[in-house]
């Protein structure tokens, strides 16, 4: 058995301790794939590499082109290199066919990316694949059917060669002789042969139904392992949650950071729509112990510990001297007071676990307070408070479908939400009336919803969950909540929710593409490493909401303009959208990205779906987008390529399964939503030979140059 068991990852992770007692240097090369979920499992493993003080190095990839040069220049000739780990890419791909193996090298894939190659699973014990569940629970006939195909017995090949004749070259005549067909001059002879030997005519019959029985289970077999691969995409459990599992199971504590950077990479899958509502909620159950764990345990003082400060602070407060024969200035005494009061007895200051002291240059808006200062008396109030104790932790919430709610205004967080803007339309002068009604109806004004949310009343917040539980289903926004996860920073700064940190991720990914230098490799490199700074760094995941309000505020509005001139265009089987940014740099560089293009196409999916015929709400979406322009293409050196990306709605079965019944049908995750788009598109290519380049370890997204574009949506046409 080569793939490992969600309850044996650990195995896995030994054996990247053993290859590292065996070289002194990096022993370890880690090939992570350029999205969000990927990168929160990175933050995890590189937390057990360093306490392991195991050597590693990371390489951001974007495809299997990447893996593959990154093969030839580091892993071929460097004997050090004794493990491979794989995190968001490699489990669809044979690694035999993706890196050169040698005795003394492993490989590890930790991939939510489905269906896996069953060549990784089931063959090469040097490829370890981390199992979600699914193959334990849904696999075992498949594994069954691949065992007998690739391991079949001497006396099945036997009873092939019997009933075949392998030098015929008449395919009809062979198959016919396969299903003990009569006549013909071969099988004559080997009647006749078998007659010599006297064997009795019941066990002839016997043998030969027999070797029926064994073709017919081999074809059977051979359906099953081909509808496996036909099935289309679709994803498993969270990169980062496995990891998570991996760390629990080595006995590293949880921490906020570990379950926060878990929640993030599960709810990355949930706003992209990767995996399905009852996929999150499997999520959320596991994670909703794991962050009251870490939350209660952390922030706060035991009893004995309040009741001592409590003691304390009341001795301070007789103790002190009056102010005139005080030697102490009053900001002195007001620090004095509060050191106190969040001692812990017997604790070293430099150690109290519960005084979080935030750098000054992490707090801009302490640093702006602190330049104001009239007397030195509140400059001490202001340097007090730098030591009040943060609460910090996660909670699990009910969060409204509003995009970075709490980073802007209701009312932007509403009309920039696609939740809310394909329901109401609000780009219409219906929609924004309609809107408007809304708000008053949740009891607030056009000045509160027009205010920075973070600053609306406690009572408004809390009405407002409530009233939009009662009033929703009257706008077509019933499901309007979710349940998720928020990171308290401290009183200092705003929270964070799971899909706001997504959202600031994808930003700072896509951020850099737009640096103009036409270096788009390493702008991918730099977009990568912000986005890794950014679940440590808070200053960093600030310019990434800021980043994330303006692509929020381009993704709509791209949608909008492309739905008011019409650009959708609706065919028998698909809808098409070919993007004209009409020299727009800043468009250009943004839709670029994968991940920015997906959700406009979720977006324009949505709000057609909403708004048309019964028979036309579920097709299929294909959008089409100019890649941003490197420095040789814009020298003429290369020809212009572009992107193409296929979504399916969830309930849309463009994917039938072709055997019916078959336990693979369904995941713990994604349910049966599959997405053909890749299998298509490979065909298509194939058909027409164009040159594609699939991406982002994602077949349903692929690169195309533009004079190809017209015959790949022709074909394309007749191929759904």
């Amino acid at each position: 058995m080569v793939y490992v068991s969600s309850t044996h990852y650990e195995d896995a992770y030994r054996r990247l301790l053993e290859g590292a007692a065996h070289t002194t240097g990096t022993s370890v090369l880690i090939f992570v794939s350029i999205d969000v979920d990927a990168i929160c499992g990175l933050r995890l493993l590189t937390t057990l590499l360093k306490r392991d003080a195991v050597g590693h190095k990371i390489i951001p990839v974007n495809n299997y082109g990447d893996v593959s040069e990154m093969n030839k220049r580091l892993v071929e000739s460097n004997l050090q290199i004794r493990s491979l780990v794989f995190l968001n890419c490699g489990a669809q791909v044979d690694a035999q066919d993706m890196v050169s193996l040698r005795d003394d090298l492993s490989v590890v894939i930790i991939d939510s990316h489905r269906p896996y190659n069953l060549y990784n699973v089931y063959w090469n014990e040097q490829v370890q694949c981390l199992d979600d569940g699914d193959v334990d629970k849904n696999m075992g006939e498949l594994r069954e059917a691949f065992e007998n195909i690739e391991f079949g017995s001497a006396s099945d090949e036997e009873d092939e060669g019997d009933d075949g004749d392998s030098g015929s070259d008449d395919t009809d005549g062979e198959m016919g002789e396969k299903r003990g067909a009569t006549g013909g001059p071969k099988h004559e002879q080997r009647r006749k042969k078998k007659r010599k030997t006297g064997m009795d005519p019941d066990e002839f019959i016997r043998l030969q139904e027999q070797r029926a029985l064994k073709r017919e289970q081999r074809q059977h077999h051979q359906r099953l392992v081909q509808a496996y691969y036909a099935q289309g995409s679709y994803y498993g459990q969270s990169c980062a949650v496995s990891v998570l599992m991996l760390a629990e199971q080595l006995g590293l504590p949880a921490t906020v950071d570990t379950v926060w950077w878990a929640i993030v990479g599960a709810t990355s899958q949930y706003v992209l729509q990767h995996i399905d509502a009852n996929g999150y909620t499997l999520v959320v159950a596991r994670m909703h112990d794991l962050a009251r764990r870490v939350t209660v345990g952390a922030p706060g003082p035991t009893p004995d510990a309040r009741n001592a400060s409590r003691r304390s602070v009341a001795g301070n407060a007789r103790n002190l001297p009056s102010s005139s024969s005080s030697s102490l200035s009053s900001s002195q005494q007001q620090q004095g007071m509060l050191d106190s009061q969040l001692a812990v007895p017997g604790a070293e200051p430099a150690f109290n676990p519960y005084v979080d002291v935030v750098d000054e240059e992490d707090d801009e808006g302490y640093l702006k307070a602190r330049a104001g200062v009239a007397t030195s008396a509140e400059a001490g109030l202001l340097t007090s408070t730098k030591s009040v104790a943060q609460q910090e932790g996660i909670s699990e919430a009910s969060e409204l479908k509003f995009t970075l709610l709490r980073h802007w205004t209701l009312d932007s967080a509403m009309r920039f939400s696609p939740f809310v803007a394909t329901r109401l339309a609000t780009w219409t002068a219906q929609g924004r009336m309609r809107l408007d009604l809304l708000v008053a109806k949740l009891g607030l004004s056009k000045a509160e919803a027009g205010a920075p949310f973070v600053h609306l009343a406690p009572e408004l917040k809390t009405q407002l969950y409530r009233r939009m539980a009662e009033i929703g289903s009257d706008y077509d926004m019933g499901d309007a909540t979710y349940s998720g996860f928020v990171r308290n920073y401290g009183w200092r700064k705003s929270c964070v929710s799971g899909g706001d940190m997504v959202q600031a991720l994808l930003a700072l990914l896509q951020q850099q593409a737009g640096a103009g230098d036409g270096d788009v490799a390493g702008a991918a490199e730099r977009g990568f490493y912000e986005a890794y700074d950014a679940l440590a760094q808070f200053p960093v995941l600030r310019r990434g909401i800021e980043g994330a309000l303006e692509l929020q505020r381009l993704i709509v509005g791209q949608g909008i303009a492309m739905l008011d001139r019409k650009a959708v265009k609706t065919l028998r089987s698909f809808r098409l959208v070919m993007m004209d940014l009409g020299g727009d740099a800043v468009a250009a560089a943004a839709f670029s990205g994968a991940f920015v293009l997906r959700q406009l196409a979720l977006f324009l999916m949505q709000t057609l779906r909403e708004r048309s015929k019964p028979a036309h709400a579920r097709l299929p979406f294909v959008v089409v987008a100019p890649l941003l322009s490197s420095s040789a293409a814009a020298a003429g050196e290369v020809e212009e390529r572009l992107l193409v990306l296929g979504i399916t709605a969830a309930d849309h079965g463009l994917a039938q399964a072709q055997i019916a019944g078959a336990a693979f049908n369904g995941s713990q995750f994604a349910g049966e939503s599959r997405n053909q788009f890749g299998l298509v598109f490979e065909a298509v290519a194939a058909d027409i030979g164009a040159n594609i380049k699939q991406g982002f370890f994602d077949s349903t997204v692929l690169e195309i140059r533009r004079a190809d574009l017209a015959a790949f949506v022709d074909k394309l046409r007749r191929h759904l």
